[in-house]
């Protein structure tokens, strides 16, 4: 490589040298890697975006002691975002772009897909999932532990409900929480945060410090159902200020996972892994402030939420956290995405990411390590052939074609409270000194200081720190729609994307078209499967199960499935017909 001054390659000197760290002798091990992964979290309900209403000291401590990635995008909804994340690669590479994976429904992440945990365990780490997986399960094959992982304790659906473990699906419902490959029978009756929380803790308490581990606690929190605690108390007590009883109910769900991960670091703490460690935060998509899923979250000022490709559903809260990290207490406001952590976490972990072959995401370790700019100036957000939604963005310009749903998710979405008169106690925003201190005293904080020694971001700094990583923009009420005609925005100045800025930017158009095209060919199109009946839980003792020996060669997305494909299952004398119209 050329470098044009002796700066930029002593800078890539230095990029090489933290880089590889680990390998070179630097660290006397691989980091221990902790991601958090929240689902459905909306930009607007963690403190550290500026929201007065629902705080999240341990979220925010992470973020302003590490670093607050304020242009992370993700994909629009739950299955393509984490199919991203665990390849590296576009979701349309795979058929896996458009929506999450229904109960029932014979698709995955395709078998000859090698994923962040596979990668990870052949660098000597220890790979454990709790939570969500929603990336298909339908043969033994595609579950977690065919997949990459040592242990798992979660379920494969979107969701289920957070006491009693159940999701249902059109006259389809039954038990989905499983530890390994079997039924976690017995585990109901605790709030599914805490028992994801709790399961987190004891894997740390039993896990040898001197091997790498890479813990993931896929979150069912904040997805709807709507149930907050039962021991709501003091959550009541922390939320009489919001009048709304559902957005009040969410305050609470959010609360305890904000409490999940204060535990969880605390127990790195005490076991002394925290100073080897990197903690990721992020959600997957945007909150479902209307609509189907509604889980009353507020991305605003942000426009649209989860399944649009408008800022509140693809531009996603995220934050990371590490001792290792070179420049921190900082806004990032570099362009980051979601495809990225695969080569970057393999990078970090010591591996050569030329292991990964050719994928979408990019190594970022450089650019969040303070030694180079982002190593993207563009990316693709999605190409959904079914819902005819297409975007990307191109430094701070993002071109859309395309609307779901008629335009019905597009707006902008203020929480209901933004719009009551304010005569309880004083919001965050007036009483800084408030909230500065319950960052200060959250247990991220404590455990900061007390197991490594250092300082925490003091408060003016926190203050200005949140400034940077809030919005600033005045939505509309009568917004432009970008089903009739594309929209260019500019996301630098106009980040609530409300003037389309196609006409006078038609070059900037023009190249963002072309890259759309050229992606537009690789699209590999989804195979809409029809439920399988096949797996009804009532055939499972009332559990959502795996239901086929195998599939893949049947479903797998490839070029040369043109046709449509029926196959035919006998039971006693109930014909059930499937039919894949899977073509590219």
């Amino acid at each position: 490589m050329m470098c044009s001054t002796t700066i930029r390659c002593s800078t890539l000197v230095l990029c090489f040298i933290v880089s590889f760290g680990t390998t070179m002798g630097l660290y006397e091990t691989a980091p221990h890697i902790i991601v958090f992964m929240a689902d459905d979290l909306g930009w607007d309900d963690v403190g550290f975006h500026g929201s007065d209403q629902i705080p999240t000291p341990n979220i925010d401590a992470l973020g302003y002691n590490g670093i607050i990635l304020n242009r992370h995008y993700v994909l629009p909804s739950s299955t393509p975002s984490r199919t991203a994340f665990f390849t590296g690669q576009y979701p349309i590479r795979m058929g896996m772009q458009g929506e999450g994976i229904q109960g029932g429904e014979p698709r995955g992440i395709p078998l000859n897909v090698r994923i962040l945990p596979e990668y990870l365990r052949s660098l000597g780490y220890m790979t454990k999932l709790i939570g969500k997986w929603h990336v298909g399960y339908y043969t033994p094959q595609h579950t977690p532990l065919h997949r990459g992982f040592d242990s798992f304790l979660g379920f494969y659906n979107s969701h289920v409900t957070y006491y009693d473990y159940k999701y249902s699906f059109q006259n389809m419902s039954g038990y989905d929480m499983h530890r390994g490959d079997a039924p976690a029978y017995g585990s109901t009756d605790k709030y599914v945060t805490d028992l994801f929380t709790d399961e987190a803790i004891r894997i740390i308490q039993y896990h040898e410090p001197s091997r790498p581990l890479y813990l993931q606690i896929s979150h069912l929190a904040v997805h709807a159902p709507l149930e907050s605690p039962h021991d709501y108390g003091h959550y009541d007590r922390q939320f009489m200020h919001i009048r709304e009883i559902n957005r009040r109910k969410y305050a609470r769900m959010v609360s305890r996972l904000d409490n999940s991960v204060g535990r969880i670091v605390q127990a790195l703490g005490s076991r002394g892994m925290l100073k080897d460690s990197l903690i990721l935060f992020l959600t997957d998509n945007g909150a479902a402030s209307i609509g189907k899923f509604r889980n009353y979250g507020s991305n605003y000022p942000l426009r649209g939420m989860k399944y649009t490709l408008y800022e509140g559903g693809v531009r996603g809260a995220a934050v990371l956290w590490s001792p290792r990290l070179r420049k921190t207490a900082r806004v990032c406001d570099d362009l980051m995405h979601v495809t990225d952590w695969l080569p970057t976490l393999y990078s970090i972990a010591g591996g050569d990411v030329r292991d990964l072959g050719e994928i979408d995401g990019v190594d970022q370790w450089c650019m969040l390590n303070g030694s180079l700019p982002s190593a993207r100036d563009r990316l693709l957000l999605n190409i959904d052939e079914i819902s005819k939604t297409e975007g990307a963005i191109y430094k701070q310009f993002k071109l859309l074609r395309g609307s779901i749903e008629g335009g019905y998710y597009d707006g902008y979405y203020r929480d209901i409270e933004r719009l009551m008169p304010h005569d309880h106690k004083k919001s965050i925003q007036e009483d800084m000194p408030l909230y500065t201190d319950t960052v200060l005293k959250s247990a991220v904080s404590q455990s900061i200081t007390r197991h490594l020694g250092d300082p925490v971001t003091q408060p003016s700094t926190m203050i200005q720190l949140r400034r940077e990583a809030t919005v600033n923009c005045r939505p509309r009420d009568n917004f432009i729609t970008c089903n009739v005609t594309e929209c260019l925005f500019d996301i630098n100045n106009d980040p609530c994307e409300t003037k389309n800025i196609a006409e006078q930017y038609s070059r900037i158009s023009r190249e963002l078209d072309k890259f759309l095209e050229h992606y537009g060919r690789n699209v590999k199109r989804q195979i809409k499967i029809s439920v399988d009946w096949l797996a009804d839980p009532r055939r499972t003792n009332n559990t959502w199960e795996p239901w086929l020996i195998s599939g893949e060669n049947m479903l797998n997305n490839s070029a040369a499935q043109l046709a449509s494909l029926t196959y035919c299952v006998h039971i006693g004398i109930i014909l059930v017909t499937v039919t894949c119209n899977g073509f590219i």
